[in-house]
């Protein structure tokens, strides 16, 4: 009796050790960054996992969204199963609130990621983000960016609340902040078509403005 119940709990332990490990809680967390290729080169390849679990640890963290600029807004998920079971597909959607909490604009199936059989580390950086673009002179307040992620069989998620304007001259109530999602890569860096920094330069706000609107 006491040789079976040893092997019984041999047995148990076996099959303990062979189960994916969940060394924490899923996590999804959303960064602002000015560009998700330097956030992803300070992750590294493959991904430094302490730092996955930590992203606002970036020096180049935003924690408020720049007048006038894109703002890229990676999304990280941490504590997956490692090593991974089989074939893991992530997809997200990403909603923005404005600062009465009603939703501006929504990006469903944005960013997604796919996770091979067997892979190590159990965190993930989304292939693609979305992009917001708050124009000069929109109201202020904070602007919260709503995420949800999904393995297909769970869900997932985050929220991020931004501050935009802070230190600005009121606007009119009536204006609100406009957001470019999911604008094409090209678009994203410095340079590209849809940069309005050159506008800044200008002398009057007047002529800022036109400017930007030329070049949406």
């Amino acid at each position: 009796m006491g040789r079976m119940n040893t092997t019984r709990c041999l047995c148990f332990l076996a099959l303990a050790l062979s189960l994916p490990a969940h060394a924490q809680p899923v996590t999804v967390s959303v960064v602002a960054v000015e560009s998700t290729d330097d956030f992803r080169s300070w992750l590294g390849k493959p991904i430094d996992v302490a730092r996955a679990a930590s992203p606002a640890s970036y020096p180049g963290n935003l924690v408020a969204l720049p007048s006038g600029r894109k703002t890229q807004l990676p999304i990280v998920v941490t504590g997956l199963a490692s090593p991974a079971p089989e074939e893991i597909r992530l997809v997200a959607d990403v909603e923005i609130l404005g600062t009465d909490g009603r939703p501006l604009g929504s990006s469903p199936g944005c960013c997604t990621a796919v996770i091979a059989k067997g892979a190590t580390g159990g965190a993930a950086l989304l292939a693609s983000s979305v992009i917001v673009e708050p124009e000069p002179g929109h109201r202020r307040g904070s602007y919260t960016v709503r995420v949800s992620v999904t393995d297909g069989a769970q869900t997932w998620t985050a929220s991020q609340v931004l501050p935009y304007g802070e230190g600005e001259a009121p606007s009119s109530a009536n204006e609100a902040l406009r957001l470019r999602m999911n604008v094409p890569p090209a678009q994203a860096e410095p340079g590209g078509p849809g940069d309005k920094r050159d506008c800044l330069s200008l002398p009057t706000p007047k002529e800022v403005i036109l400017c930007s609107e030329k070049k949406r």
